[in-house]
Parts: C-alpha cells; structure tokens; sequence
C-alpha cells in the first residue's frame, strides 16, 4: 500500500498536510472530497518509505490530515 502526502491550503492560505491511502492518481480528488468547499490540494513529491507507511498504520482508503505537531516518520 502507497500512502501519498498532499498539501492542502485553506481560505485563510494556511497550509496543511494531509495523507491519502489510495492510488497516487486519485490521492488529490479523495482529499477535496474531505476538506471544506473553496480549500485547494497538490499533490507533493514527498514519498513515504515503507517504514513510515507502516508507522501509520492507515488503510486502504483511509483519507487524514497530519496533526501540525506530528512528523510523517
């Protein structure tokens, strides 16, 4: 399983992290489908080692924002 890291940014331009256990090519709509209406998301080059998607323990689907506190590793 591939988890992939998009960038979300809200109204107020603040930007947040988020990670999509779902297919890369689908990763940025499963994102839009959770934030609120008018929020933007990227996909972010940053990939995952199998350690960290290991780490957090997600599955196949499963959409969540990373805390602002929390590190991917």
């Amino acid at each position: 399983m591939e988890i992939h890291v998009v960038r979300v940014t809200t109204d107020d331009r603040e930007h947040r992290i988020w990670l999509a256990a779902v297919p890369r090519e689908a990763a940025v709509d499963r994102v839009l489908d959770t934030i609120p209406e008018g929020w933007t998301a990227t996909l972010m080059e940053r990939r995952l080692s199998g350690e960290e998607v290991m780490n957090l323990k997600m599955t196949p689907g499963e959409v969540r924002e990373l805390s602002p506190n929390k590190r991917v590793s």
